[in-house]
């Protein structure tokens, strides 16, 4: 994913295509070699051996110049490399049609605050995201990991007092479950703000209502790290 990434954000803002390959090339003039540290000292140990110790800290990345020719992003977990690819392009000078990078650049750090989430609200309350549609909001998630976001948190349907919005391009539910697909697939957090909203739970058809509805939108979505 994270070489991924850095190859389509590369390309839209330069029109240059970087081929992603799972193995080093011998022939290539370039190189960017991209993984976490488990996998370069597994895959290439000499390279592993010019890198700076890591940090004890399962989100800290690197950023390292071997020599002209090759580059290496790394971390100590997929989301760290992810984070060491979004440091990597806020580097880059990316006009179309030319990518510049600065010389020798060399980064070893970790994120000082071990939660750095967002609460994104698929809601007629911001006057944008309401009318989102997939795509803008693995658009959105996307720069959100980019620049260090490592958790997420979701709002169900029923937590808003205008249950509809006239410019939601899907029902809440399964706009809910596609943002949880998406942020899993960048490996974030994916955090669930959950209310008590009945008015009454001393009455037991209350309850079970309530239990039914929450298991069943816990089933429904794709990744759940906490409520």
């Amino acid at each position: 994913m994270a070489a991924r990434v850095l190859s389509e954000e590369v390309d839209r803002r330069a029109q240059i295509l970087l081929p992603v390959s799972p193995t080093l090339a011998s022939n290539s003039p370039a190189s960017i070699l991209i993984g976490t540290r488990a996998e370069i000292t597994n895959e290439h140990p000499a390279v592993a051996s010019r890198l700076p110790a890591a940090l004890e800290h399962p989100e800290s990345f690197t950023i390292h110049t071997i020599d002209s020719t090759r580059i290496v992003l790394t971390g100590n977990s997929p989301r760290a490399v992810l984070f060491a690819v979004g440091r990597f392009l806020q580097n880059l000078d990316l006009t179309p049609g030319s990518v510049l990078y600065p010389h020798m650049l060399n980064i070893n750090t970790a994120p000082a605050y071990p939660l750095r989430g967002h609460q994104l609200g698929y809601r007629p309350k911001t006057n944008s995201s309401d009318g989102w549609d997939v795509a803008q909001w693995d658009r959105y998630i996307r720069e959100l990991a980019l620049f260090g976001t490592n958790a997420i948190e979701l709002l169900p349907p029923r937590t808003d007092d205008d249950a509809l919005s006239p410019h939601f391009p899907l029902p809440p539910l399964r706009m809910m479950r596609e943002m949880s697909r998406i942020i899993d697939s960048y490996g974030l957090d994916c955090w669930i703000w959950f209310p008590a909203m009945d008015p009454d739970y001393t009455k037991p058809e209350v309850v079970a209502a309530s239990l039914a509805e929450w298991e069943y939108i816990y089933k429904t979505l794709p990744r759940i790290d906490a409520i």
